[in-house]
């Protein structure tokens, strides 16, 4: 349904197009002008279409929601974006009233007609994400936890140091308290010029640089396998041919896992 015309057509042959379609439309645009050019026959007074104040306040915060997702922007950045807008319009009872929080954040995204219209087409492709992990000592222990999910189109050294960087200045976190930098990420472990860590040690000198132990495992295996005397495959395919062909020797071997795990 148009209100605008007061019609209604239907959507069902190429759904945005048709509706695309009817906008371009003479009576359309004729109404579209009509309205705009008399301010008496505004869509809300001529449809009695009244909006309530709550109404207006759904209205905004979904549609910054919407925006949020659709640009690939963070909860940190939602939030800075709302805090400008009261800062902005302190007039405005609905900019003043505006409280769409992470957790509410997240309801909305998850509302069903939100994931149908703005998610579904956002997962027709593979997107890299990038977790910003901390870990810090408190009075006792060793704590540590996720700070932020970021979505990391370009794994170039640059980008991935300008956001981990901008991650810690939004949560308020010194740099100057930074310790150790450690990733399974090729840029992060290697590179003495060009680097994440490289650039970050322009900034802190003597930040230690965290290694993955299993990737350092991994490398171990891989080039210790080409000196090795014996074809290690040929003997891993035996070892798998003796157990897989018995059950009694497979729940054997299950057992057996179970009691060191």
């Amino acid at each position: 349904l148009c209100i605008t015309c007061n019609i209604q057509f239907s959507i069902q042959n190429s759904g945005l197009g048709d509706i695309n379609h009817h906008i371009q439309t003479k009576k359309h645009q004729d109404r579209m002008k009509s309205i705009e050019a008399n301010s008496s026959n505004r869509i809300d007074v001529a449809y009695n279409v009244t909006t309530t104040e709550l109404n207006k306040l759904c209205a905004v915060e979904g549609a910054m929601v919407f925006n949020t997702v659709k640009h690939s922007h963070s909860y940190i950045s939602h939030a800075c974006t709302i805090k400008i807008i009261k800062k902005y319009f302190p007039d405005s009872s609905t900019a003043k009233n505006i409280t769409c929080d992470k957790t509410k954040f997240i309801f909305i995204i998850y509302a069903r007609e939100i994931a149908c219209n703005v998610l579904a087409p956002s997962l027709t492709r593979n997107i890299k994400m990038v977790p910003i992990v901390v870990q810090f000592f408190s009075k006792t222990v060793v704590k540590h936890g996720i700070l932020e999910f970021i979505e990391q189109m370009h794994e170039s050294a640059d980008d991935l140091f300008a956001n981990i960087k901008y991650v810690l200045e939004a949560n308020e976190l010194k740099l100057n308290q930074l310790v150790s930098l450690g990733s399974d990420n090729t840029n992060v472990n290697v590179g003495n010029q060009q680097s994440v860590f490289a650039l970050f040690e322009k900034l802190l000198l003597g930040l230690i640089k965290g290694t993955c132990y299993c990737h350092v495992l991994h490398n171990s295996v891989k080039h210790g396998n080409e000196h090795l005397l014996f074809d290690i495959e040929a003997a891993l395919l035996k070892i798998y041919s003796h157990f897989c062909r018995s059950f009694v020797r497979s729940q054997e071997l299950t057992n057996y896992f179970g009691f060191i795990e």
